[in-house]
């Protein structure tokens, strides 16, 4: 028993003395962007397509663009036209109409959001899950795809496994709707 031991913990130091070497003398060395000098990671940058720009270059463009705005506003306040007074002229008419109509689908439009909310809650499904002890996350997936909460039982359930909520589900009823997403529905029955 004693060389068997003693033969495993040779075994082990050999390994790590072998990883130890490849890990600091075969293997090149990566460099963080903390490392790297500016000049060095610019052409990096540009290779992959982006443009790169200077504080004082980022400034004078932003700048140019308002400059310029302002200027293009300036010019068709300064320069009206017989057209422009012609539209200034009928301009009260359109505005007088646009307000009619505006009162005619504000008039309208309570019955009309009142039917769309109606059509809402007819195609959102609405279910009372009630977790017990035991109940393992493939029965709760299940459970919320027969009763059309969710589209995929089993890529709920994989959602569930890879952010850990499979364990912090607790007992109780939760009420959920089709249109809570997977993050939703899994904060409700984790809190």
């Amino acid at each position: 028993m004693k060389h068997t031991v003693r033969s495993f913990s040779v075994g082990l130091l050999t390994s790590a003395v072998i990883l130890l070497i490849v890990f600091y003398f075969i293997e090149e060395p990566v460099q963080s962007a903390k490392d790297m000098d500016a000049e060095k990671i610019i052409p990096l940058i540009e290779a992959e397509g982006y443009t790169v720009l200077s504080k004082e270059e980022y400034i004078e463009l932003s700048i140019g663009k308002t400059e310029k705005d302002q200027e293009e506003t300036e010019t068709k306040e300064a320069s009206p036209s017989e057209n422009n007074e012609t539209e200034q002229e009928e301009s009260p008419t359109e505005e007088q109409n646009s307000t009619a109509e505006k009162e005619a689908e504000e008039e309208n439009s309570p019955d009309e959001s009142a039917d769309e909310e109606e059509e809402i809650k007819e195609a959102q499904a609405t279910y009372t899950l009630t977790i017990s002890p035991g109940m393992a996350s493939s029965d709760i997936s299940s459970l919320l795809a027969e009763n059309q909460i969710i589209q995929d039982a089993s890529e709920f359930n994989s959602y569930l496994d890879e952010h850990d909520y499979s364990l912090q589900i607790q007992i109780g009823s939760y009420e959920l709707t089709s249109d809570m997403s997977f993050y939703q529905i899994a904060e409700r029955l984790a809190h």
